[in-house]
């Protein structure tokens, strides 16, 4: 039982780091991996092929701004009125601005400390 858990444990783990990633490259995949999360997913073999599979795919310019929306909610209620007139616009030139995005996004986590996205791949720098 104690192992259940302990697999239990590590394929949340690795769905917190990978979740905005997956949304970035796949909605659909990234929902087929909620509904698997809500039926209490263990085999974090399955988890990651299904990740592997979504990171085949080549991210719309909707999935993008999707994502990019999502993880700008962690910030929209502190940040500042500079740090929203540098975020704003660059969603406007997605995919282009991809990078910046990223970089904001990143300084954001580390100065509000945004534990939950400093932890996340798709904030990594190896992205």
């Amino acid at each position: 039982m104690a192992d259940q858990k302990e697999q239990k444990k590590a394929v949340e783990k690795r769905w917190r780091e990978e979740k905005y990633k997956v949304m970035y490259h796949s909605q659909l995949h990234y929902n087929e991996i909620r509904r698997l999360m809500k039926e209490q997913l263990t085999d974090i073999d399955s988890l990651n092929e299904q990740i592997r599979e979504a990171y085949t795919l080549e991210p719309t310019r909707g999935s993008m701004l999707n994502t990019y929306q999502h993880l700008w909610g962690y910030f929209k209620k502190k940040a500042t009125a500079e740090e929203k007139e540098a975020f704003l616009p660059l969603l406007e030139q997605v995919p282009e601005t991809n990078d910046l995005i990223n970089q904001l996004l990143y300084q954001l986590a580390h100065k509000y400390e945004v534990k939950y996205l400093q932890e996340s791949s798709i904030l990594s720098e190896k992205n």
